[in-house]
């Protein structure tokens, strides 16, 4: 870490947070080995570490055991669940198994660079500014560890600094090395990595935990980088901080890299359907709570850009906790301007009017 984030002197009553991490596993049988010693290798030492096996079918369970036994450091748990839940389960079950400040969630088949914690941990504490959440790229590797590309494409593709009208949302702060680009909660769209490449502070995600994780069985950083974004934004790291293995058996990912303008994968719309719903609910129901942090109609624009116009009024009729946010906005002007605009072909509507539910 920089000497300039803490005072000097040995009796400083100040101390570097710990850091927790959740190594989520399902089926990885070939590769946990790998991602649990790549948190071993950490520069930043301050951390927990829980491996938490979402009931693997593979010899995934044995060969954990094995790893930790071989590291002997006690800083490294096994929780093994009793049934199989999916990704964001895992998860939550990390979560309340941990009591850091900050917490990344490392999939199974991915793996750190030795300075992963180090960098993300120092955009957390940095001076210029404070964000919910952060993120860094990837590289991508096979099954064997090869190199195949030297970034991750869509941490790449959705670079907030390309899109429009975003420049009163981004502040840069150059000094920073990794250079640290901060994203306002105010901001829509992707501009993350991966689950592995992510870390959060623990409150945000304690506010916004859904009530029912195993809804969301797979890309669930879709439900916990929005969710932390919506409350407090985002810092992107801009430099390579872990690897992202392709292995054929991703959930998410198609197993190859084809080039450009070619995805790696494609969230199934009802996977994102079912994430934003989540959100949506839960922000209605946690919003009352935080007006005396964040202003009612910023937590209102949130979810309108989520959700859509038209969703928006119909989770007013079928959400009673909707109302604290909607209620006011939902005028019969909005709501006939919405109905004829829904008149209009799909890709005829502006972009707020397009239902994302």
């Amino acid at each position: 870490m920089k000497e300039s984030i803490l005072p000097s002197g040995a009796d400083s009553h100040i101390a570097l947070p710990t850091v927790s991490v959740c190594i989520g596993c399902f089926n990885q049988e070939a590769f946990i080995d790998t991602a649990i010693r790549s948190v071993a290798a950490q520069t930043y030492t301050a951390f927990e570490c829980v491996v938490v096996d979402d009931f693997s079918t593979d010899g995934s369970h044995r060969r954990i055991e094995e790893c930790l036994s071989q590291l002997g450091d006690s800083r490294f748990r096994f929780l093994p669940r009793q049934q199989n839940g999916g990704q964001l389960a895992t998860m939550m079950t990390g979560l309340d198994a941990t009591a850091g400040p900050l917490i990344s969630f490392l999939d199974g088949d991915d793996a750190w660079h030795p300075d992963f914690i180090e960098c993300h941990a120092t955009a957390h504490l940095s001076h210029t500014r404070i964000a919910a959440m952060s993120s860094s790229d990837q590289v991508l590797i096979d099954a064997a560890g090869n190199l195949l590309a030297g970034g991750h494409p869509v941490f790449h593709l959705n670079d907030p600094r390309s899109m429009p009208k975003m420049s009163g949302y981004l502040h840069v702060d150059t000094e920073a090395d990794p250079t640290l680009l901060f994203v306002d909660r105010g901001t829509v769209g992707w501009f993350w990595s991966t689950t592995s490449g992510m870390m959060f502070r623990r409150a945000p995600l304690e506010i916004m935990r859904p009530s029912d994780p195993d809804e969301i069985r797979m890309c669930a950083e879709g439900y916990m980088a929005r969710a932390a974004h919506m409350i407090g934004g985002t810092v992107r790291i801009e430099r390579v901080l872990g690897s992202y293995r392709l292995h054929g058996g991703n959930s998410w990912a198609d197993g190859r890299v084809l080039g450009g303008g070619v995805d790696l994968g494609r969230m199934s719309p009802d996977t994102e359907r079912a994430i934003r719903r989540a959100l949506a609910n839960r922000w209605c129901e946690v919003a009352p709570g935080l007006e005396h942090l964040i202003f009612r109609h910023s937590m209102r624009r949130t979810l309108v850009d989520l959700i859509g116009l038209s969703a928006a009024f119909a989770l007013l009729e079928k959400n009673s906790d909707a109302g604290f946010l909607l209620e006011d906005w939902a005028t019969p002007r909005r709501k006939l301007q919405t109905k004829l605009i829904g008149l209009l072909p799909p890709k005829l509507r502006p972009r707020r009017f397009r239902d994302r539910v």
